[in-house]
């Protein structure tokens, strides 16, 4: 497999951190806590629970998911910083979405004993918005955080 560089950032957008990383759990946690740690220095520092949260489940569906069967592959993060968001761009060359399309992140049925099933709720009920395409044999994810304004006071 050969890993392709990101194109850059947008003029507009701060890149606070840009990665590629094997793809498997035992990484996850040091992904997080880089980002996390990335986090605590900016003006998103508010959002760092729901990042934290947001981005272990999207790592987790990739590791699952889009690297699913033998081998392994590798996951690209890139955390940009506007003035009203942040934004984590992620970038696999696994699987597609099934449909080719963002999961519809539905409640769960709490009746339903089975393990799995929250990871996209979450994400879209943390997020603000995410956008999942398919091009060239990469799925990229990106997930946007608004910055809560801050009040004069």
């Amino acid at each position: 497999m050969r890993i392709r560089p990101l194109p850059p950032a947008r003029p507009e957008r701060s890149c606070l951190l840009a990665l590629c990383v094997p793809a498997l759990d035992g990484l996850t946690p040091d992904l997080l806590q880089q980002v996390d740690h990335t986090l605590a220095q900016c003006d998103a520092a508010s959002l760092r629970d729901d990042v934290q949260i947001v981005l272990a489940e999207a790592i987790n569906n990739i590791v699952e998911h889009a690297y699913a069967g033998p081998g392994f592959g590798a996951v690209a993060l890139r955390v940009t910083l506007t003035k009203t968001s942040l934004c984590l761009h992620l970038t696999d060359w696994g699987h597609p979405f099934p449909d080719n399309a963002n999961p519809d992140g539905q409640v769960p049925d709490p009746q339903d004993r089975s393990e799995g099933g929250y990871g996209w709720f979450l994400i879209r009920a943390l997020a603000s918005r995410t956008r999942y395409t398919r091009k060239a044999g990469r799925n990229r994810l990106c997930l946007l955080f608004r910055i809560p304004r801050k009040h004069p006071g």
